[in-house]
């Protein structure tokens, strides 16, 4: 898995859902880049759907004994729920999510991100590669709070929704949002003067 993840760091810009960079034929996006890559060092694809439920006790326990041993799964979750890859390589688990950043802040939206995944980061304006383990940029405990207090939004929503539920089925909705503030070296993760410790991080951890 180290030699996947130095290959990986040797990438240029890929864009997400989008038309190929230009920069390598037959590939059109980011997922197709590094599926590439997991190709080409003898994992197999499995295309299988994952329960969420099972996704997080395999985050939780590092274990799923009915998964072949070096495969990949592509998009597990479907579209809309990460990780964009399960690899089961040697008997480890990894949960890979590619991110494709203009500039070099990657955009979380509404996902909060998780401890055990590897963030995949490519950047435009840098042309590069970079990886972390999700904990390096979010403590295990502050990614608990920031799951309670989506959770007591929503509960908030409910409440306020009661009173409008025979308009026409109108609600409200709050919609996360995980973004950056801070200084320019902070927000972008190819300016961070730890970005190398961060890499080395992962290298260390595959």
């Amino acid at each position: 898995m180290k030699k996947i993840i130095e290959k990986i760091l040797e990438m240029r810009y890929y864009e997400n859902h989008a038309a190929a960079s230009g920069k390598v034929h037959n590939i059109a996006k980011h997922e197709d880049a590094v599926e590439d890559l997991l190709h080409s060092h003898g994992l197999s694809r499995l295309d299988r759907k994952i329960k969420i439920a099972y996704r997080d006790e395999m985050l939780m326990t590092g274990l799923a004994g009915d998964l072949p041993d070096n495969v990949f799964i592509p998009q597990p979750c479907g579209t809309h729920d990460s990780p964009d890859f399960i690899v089961k390589k040697a008997g480890k688990l990894y949960f890979i999510e590619c991110k494709s950043a203009k500039g070099g802040t990657p955009m979380y939206n509404s996902g909060v991100p998780k401890a055990q995944y590897i963030y995949v980061l490519c950047s435009k304006k840098h042309d590069e590669t970079t990886v972390y383990w999700g904990r390096d940029v979010l403590e295990s405990e502050h990614e608990k709070a920031f799951h309670q207090h989506i959770a007591e939004a929503r509960r908030r929503d409910q409440d306020f929704n009661k009173r409008f539920a025979n308009d026409h089925g109108i609600s409200y909705y709050t919609r996360p949002m995980i973004q950056h503030k801070g200084s320019k070296e902070i927000q972008d993760y190819f300016l961070n003067p730890q970005r190398k410790d961060l890499e080395q991080r992962v290298l260390d951890g595959v």
